[in-house]
């Protein structure tokens, strides 16, 4: 069997585990061991027997290759043979990993830019008169939807922070100041009927140095904090002689499979041509099997 060769500690207690399970017990011929990995929020298989190394891929130097297609991120040096880099997102159809990254801290951009956009329009309602339009219940703001999602789901404020305490608590500090950017519309509001406007800027003038200042920092830090949290791995892999640097989410572990423990793929699986069936596990979940040699068939040139 292939050894698994890693480059960082979490690599390292999944080599552990690898050996471990291969000194305690006497793998039988109709059990595949295969490395887990996560794309896309799914988990997925790959059999160790094509597994060469695992590596953190922003260790790795990455070649952008012209007019390549979608999923071939570039081509990288790996021991002096140049092989091809697989964004498994892009692959399987999914948005890239580096797409998804970008278009999370775009999304959380807009959200600030929202509020500043908020309080100048406060504003300009106080020196017009005209009536405030926008929403004064921090619930029903496009930030405070997806952040009352967020914290309510536990999973996806897991996958938010990838078990940082330090996004965790970066996260958690939203929700006061932007509870009091929104509260100040209605004071504001009274103030301009009884015709208390400097009041009323004064109000808006110390949010947009206090409150709106502290959530604009938030964003800035936690877009800092989830960059380099929200990296992929990479799993180079062999067959035929030839290899292949597939980009994965995360590897999470390694586990025996009886070969008759894997099922069919229901008729509405995606991406099922890259994949050979499914292994349902004890807790409810499932494990997708990959077609490693479907795999190099298509991202292969011929």
């Amino acid at each position: 069997m292939t050894e698994l060769s890693t480059t960082s500690v979490e690599e390292q207690e999944l080599v552990q585990i690898d050996e471990g399970t291969e000194s305690n017990s006497v793998v039988a011929e109709d059990v595949t061991r295969y490395v887990v990995v996560e794309i896309n929020k799914n988990m997925y298989g790959i059999s160790t027997d094509t597994t060469v190394e695992l590596m953190d891929s922003s260790m790795t130097q990455i070649t952008r290759v012209s007019h390549a297609p979608s999923y071939v991120q570039g081509v990288i040096n790996h021991r002096g043979t140049i092989i091809p880099a697989i964004d498994t997102r892009a692959l399987f159809g999914f948005t890239s990993h580096t797409d998804s990254v970008q278009e999370l801290e775009e999304m959380l951009a807009q959200r600030e830019e929202e509020h500043v956009q908020w309080l100048l329009a406060l504003k300009e309602s106080v020196e017009t008169g005209e009536q405030f339009t926008k929403s004064t219940d921090p619930a029903k703001c496009s930030f405070g939807k997806w952040y009352n999602n967020l914290c309510g789901n536990t999973s996806l404020l897991e996958s938010l922070t990838k078990g940082s305490s330090s996004a965790r608590a970066i996260v958690n500090q939203f929700d006061e100041p932007h509870k009091k950017i929104h509260s100040i519309a209605k004071d504001v509001m009274l103030l301009v009927s009884k015709n208390e406007c400097d009041k009323a800027r004064d109000l808006i003038d110390a949010v947009w140095d206090g409150e709106l200042a502290h959530m604009r920092q938030l964003f800035k830090s936690l877009v800092e904090t989830l960059r380099p949290i929200h990296t992929s791995m990479m799993i180079i892999t062999e067959l035929g002689g030839h290899k292949i640097g597939l980009i994965v989410d995360e590897v999470h572990s390694v586990f025996d499979c009886p070969d008759g423990s894997v099922e069919a793929l229901p008729d509405s699986t995606e991406n099922s041509e890259f994949l050979k069936g499914l292994v349902h596990q004890s807790d409810g979940s499932y494990i997708l099997i990959t077609d490693i040699e479907y795999i190099y068939k298509k991202t292969r040139p011929e």
